[in-house]
């Protein structure tokens, strides 16, 4: 990947997610990417296609970061470490996280070109993800694996949903918050002493095919 492209994505990710894509101008991304307007038509036909190209790149690197972290913890094979995990990457990238959140902010513009599923967050944790862990030992089997991949997407997006309602000045922090979601998984869902080699192969597993399919995906 060209040094211009990602100077072009990290230009583009700031100022959709401060400003959402209806107020970015192809002339500020260019500006604060340093690069000519001429420069940027030469790796993408516009705007849309732009901001297309861009999640598909926050989503792979999004992949990446979880990735290195789960298999960097002695215990990141635990389906709680996993969640921790994909929180904490999560919570490191702004522009995926409007994502999670539906912003209003970020996405005006571009859901109405394109419709409301276009840019529907994926379920990291999916049902096939689940059942692996429960093959493998790590996970309880009397939880059906949609619901419980129901359960985790819920407990991801929610507590950024609730965060501008319901916080005070008394009210943990957003990584505390998690950290407790992530205690009651262990407690409800993980079988202790179960050997965690498995886990991390099948979120790599996991992210090697989530990355294919990016990759696979090209503009319209």
């Amino acid at each position: 990947m060209s040094e211009r492209r990602l100077r072009l994505y990290a230009a583009a990710a700031e100022l959709f997610t401060r400003h959402g894509f209806s107020k970015t101008s192809i002339e500020d991304i260019t500006r604060s990417a340093g690069v000519s307007k001429g420069s940027l038509y030469l790796e993408f036909r516009g705007k849309e296609e732009l901001f297309e190209a861009l999640v598909r790149h926050e989503f792979r690197a999004y992949l990446a970061d979880a990735n290195e972290r789960i298999a960097a913890d002695p215990e990141g094979g635990r389906l709680s470490r996993i969640y921790h995990h994909c929180i904490e990457a999560l919570l490191h990238r702004d522009f995926i996280r409007a994502l999670y959140t539906r912003d209003e902010r970020v996405l005006a513009g571009i859901l109405r070109q394109r419709g409301s599923q276009r840019y529907r967050p994926r379920v990291l944790l999916g049902a096939e993800f689940i059942d692996r862990m429960q093959q493998a030992g790590l996970i309880r089997p009397d939880t059906a694996p949609e619901s419980l991949s129901h359960t985790l997407s819920l407990l991801t997006v929610g507590p950024l949903l609730a965060e501008p309602i319901l916080r005070a000045d008394d009210s943990p922090t957003l990584p505390e918050t998690f950290a407790a979601l992530a205690s009651m998984i262990v407690t409800v869902f993980e079988i202790p002493g179960s050997d965690v080699v498995e886990g991390k192969r099948a979120f790599a597993d996991l992210t090697r095919e989530m990355d294919g399919v990016l990759g696979d995906q090209r503009p319209e």
